[in-house]
């Protein structure tokens, strides 16, 4: 709540500080409010209101900057079965099983040790290193939020028998 707070002051200040600002060249800064770019007024203060050069500092709880990926389940298949995030950037992965039949996604020791928060209809189940798998059943969704640091292409699979679902966690 703290950091929405933070961010609407920022949007105030932005646009009183671009009703003052008389240069003609287009804003530099954006600022990422749930994959919505806003365009920051023009003005050097303005640049120090958001930047997309380094990845911000995020707990796994805060909601306000988030990059959301879609996953539909259909077919048995992983639509896409490519995944790309960006490290470094608070992630909300979006199962929707389109199935009748239950689907897990099981993303192996990819969030070993990594904070993530599950919701929707799914069923997770966490071990000693934390979350292992969620069960999604038909016309079901599973939102997981978490932020993942290392670079790298990490597998995943759903583990039902006889499903041979295969994907991809490609982080950038």
């Amino acid at each position: 709540m703290q950091h929405a707070l933070l961010i609407a002051g920022l949007l105030l200040l932005a646009v009183f500080a671009g009703e003052q600002c008389a240069q003609a060249e287009p804003p530099a800064a954006h600022l990422v409010l749930h994959d919505v770019f806003v365009d920051a007024p023009c003005g050097e203060h303005c640049h120090t209101l958001a930047s997309t050069d380094a990845p911000p500092a995020l707990s796994p709880n805060d909601l306000v900057l988030e990059e959301e990926v879609l996953v539909r389940i259909r077919d048995r298949k992983f639509m896409p079965a490519t995944v790309r995030v960006r490290a470094g950037r608070k992630t909300k992965l979006v199962f929707h099983n389109q199935d009748a039949e239950l689907h897990v996604f099981a993303p192996g020791n990819l969030f070993d040790s990594i904070s993530v928060s599950v919701e929707g209809n799914g069923a997770p189940e966490f071990g000693e290193q934390g979350f292992r798998k969620v069960i999604i059943p038909g016309d079901g969704v599973a939102e997981l939020r978490f932020v993942l640091a290392q670079p790298g292409r990490y597998p995943f699979i759903c583990d039902m028998p006889g499903h041979e679902m295969r994907g991809v966690i490609v982080v950038e």
